[in-house]
């Protein structure tokens, strides 16, 4: 596993308790308006992927008494505890890169992703190559057209939560669409092991929603219906997540709507979500041939004034996220106009020439855990 499992897992759920009995770069594909339409219907059943298609289970009963072990246990959960751990990650998670490819489906109803959908390495001419050290689904927002198409009227309603996005391309029309993992891994047949009962449903959970790193990239729309579908446990469990912040030149009041609402969710006490790893992309302007050489950049020390600026306060629901052991910020380069078009793409020059130096500096020194 990427990460050392706690003893307990707290959950916010006020009706159950739920006890642990395990071991203790890129350019924005859509952005949706402030509305998100996704229900909250406490009974619903919910989809991670395909990974909920099997059978959910209630919440982990209390360890069982001596005398009832010694009668009826199963002779696997007899077994140590960190074997059970290593089936369970043989179960759950890719066994080789090609598991975790992507299938690259374009889409047409906006501008697509070309970091994505050209199987490269941002600025590279390398093919992607998945990473079985921290195994990354990549949740995106589904076309809306191709969602209109497989989710049609006469069909019924998919289960994953819906909300809105803006999806032509001047950013203008509203459509209705949802999620979806672009890289299923190839495990679906190795699920019934959640429906086993109910304290290895726990144990496998663990291995499964903890060892993989959730990235978003600029989808934030989509952060807020994916978890609310998972239950509170499986939330709980979730220690690694990425996204990107769009480019600040060209940011919208519904963007920075997205934003706020995606942090919140994430540090909100009553999501029981507790990452100890992200990973921060941040949409960076390079002008020209020289690009940043001649560019003063910020230090730490001035990241701390311009974060009371006004339009710079995404920072500050950064600062909200706590208990983080590892945190990963890196610029996504895009070309941009020089700085003598105006001084709004001047100071997003500097900004984004400081990305990966003071920007990261100072976030590191807020948010990781000495």
């Amino acid at each position: 596993m990427a990460y050392t499992a706690a003893s307990a897992v707290r959950s916010s759920d006020h009706i159950n308790t739920i006890t642990n009995l395990s071991s203790g770069l890129m350019r924005p594909l859509y952005t949706s308006c402030s509305e998100h339409q996704h229900a909250q219907h406490a009974n619903r059943e919910s989809r991670l992927l395909c990974l909920n298609e099997s059978p959910r289970m209630p919440s982990p009963s209390p360890p069982a008494s001596p005398t009832r072990r010694a009668v009826g246990e199963s002779p696997f959960l007899r077994l140590p505890t960190e074997i059970r751990l290593q089936i369970y990650s043989l179960l759950v998670l890719p066994r080789s890169a090609n598991d975790l490819l992507p299938s690259f489906e374009k889409v047409h109803s906006s501008t697509q992703d070309y970091y994505d959908y050209d199987k490269k390495q941002h600025g590279t001419e390398r093919s992607m190559i998945a990473n079985l050290v921290h195994p990354t689904l990549l949740i995106r927002t589904i076309d809306p057209d191709r969602y209109r198409k497989r989710y049609p009227e006469l069909r019924p309603e998919p289960a994953r939560s819906k909300y809105s996005v803006r999806c032509d391309r001047f950013r203008s029309a509203c459509r209705r669409t949802t999620y979806h993992c672009i890289n299923n891994p190839r495990i679906e047949d190795q699920l019934a092991i959640l429906g086993v009962n109910r304290q290895t449903h726990a144990e496998a959970a663990e291995v499964l929603y903890g060892s993989y790193t959730f990235d978003f990239d600029t989808h934030v729309e989509a952060i807020i219906p994916f978890l609310s579908d998972l239950t509170p446990f499986a939330r709980s469990c979730i220690k690694s997540i990425r996204f990107v912040k769009r480019a600040l030149a060209y940011e919208k009041e519904f963007d920075r709507c997205e934003w706020s609402s995606a942090l919140r969710y994430l540090t909100s006490s009553s999501s029981n979500i507790g990452l100890r790893r992200l990973q921060l992309g941040v949409v960076a302007g390079r002008p020209g041939e020289q690009g940043w050489d001649s560019i003063a950049t910020y230090s730490a020390t001035d990241f701390r004034l311009l974060g009371q600026l006004e339009k710079m306060e995404w920072m500050q629901h950064l600062l909200e996220i706590q208990g983080l052991q590892q945190l990963d910020v890196s610029a996504v380069v895009e070309h941009c106009p020089p700085g003598s078009n105006s001084m709004a793409m001047a100071e997003y020059i500097r900004f984004s020439a400081s990305v990966e130096g003071g920007f990261r500096e100072y976030l590191t020194e807020q948010l990781v855990a000495a």
